[in-house]
């Protein structure tokens, strides 16, 4: 992280930034000093004003989310198939 921001040194990221801002931070430093070939249309965290980020977080956060659901149901479908096969279904 120091090489993208001088100020970011072990100690600082610890004691004063939450790991939110540490990985914001990282991910725009990543995209300033290797950007990705311009495509008509797609836009990146470093061209978005605030608002942009902060839906774009939203949508990150709800994509995930019903990623995570889905994997918990089928954990749960198969627990409860292991059941149905011993003790029949109910």
């Amino acid at each position: 992280m120091a090489l993208l921001y001088p100020w970011a040194t072990k100690e600082y990221l610890l004691w004063h930034m939450t790991i939110g801002q540490v990985i914001m931070y990282h991910n725009l430093g990543i995209e300033i000093k290797y950007p990705a070939p311009k495509e008509p249309g797609k836009r990146t965290l470093a061209d978005m004003s605030v608002e942009e980020r902060k839906e774009a977080l939203l949508a990150a956060r709800a994509a995930f989310k019903a990623d995570e659901v889905a994997e918990r149901e089928k954990q749960n479908e198969e627990a409860k198939a292991e059941y149905r096969d011993r003790y029949g279904e109910v």
